[in-house]
């Protein structure tokens, strides 16, 4: 997957897990509290998984764009607002901030033991999908635990 596909997807998702929160809430103080209990322990360990996955490739896309420190924050503050995830996507593809391509191995040598390491951390995001998922999986069963125990 390329990086600009990669942060989209994650924009994506981060904002469907804020709408089924949303609508979650809705179900628990307008319409129907007993199931909107049960619905917004679902939907807030989905968001929270979804949340943390997007900081993680917004970090990883950051790394392989070369963004500044400034875009970093952008990106994460924009995924506290409900669907300004969707709007930084839009703005970072506009100003052509995301590459189309993840990095060639014959530039690491040229840079700093920094770039190399971040390096070594998008190949491994790109080599290890399963790994990834299975990771994705046991953070939503870690974080919707506790909620579901209550």
């Amino acid at each position: 997957m390329r990086p600009s596909r990669f942060l989209h997807v994650a924009s994506i998702v981060e904002a469907c897990t804020w709408a089924f929160l949303i609508l979650a809430m809705l179900t628990k103080y307008v319409w129907a509290p007993e199931l909107g209990d049960v619905l917004v322990a679902f939907a807030g360990a989905a968001h929270g998984v979804a949340f943390l996955g997007y900081i993680f490739v917004a970090w990883v896309v950051g790394l392989n764009g070369r963004w500044s420190w400034w875009m970093f924050l952008v990106a994460w503050a924009c995924s506290i607002p409900p669907f300004f995830t969707l709007l930084f996507d839009w703005w970072v593809h506009r100003q052509g901030l995301v590459k189309h391509d993840w990095l060639d191995s014959n530039l690491t040598q040229q840079r700093g033991e920094l770039h190399r390491r971040s390096e070594g951390i998008i190949r491994w995001t790109i080599s290890r999908p399963i790994t990834q998922i299975a990771i994705i999986v046991a953070a939503y069963l870690f974080i919707l635990t506790p909620s579901l125990a209550s």
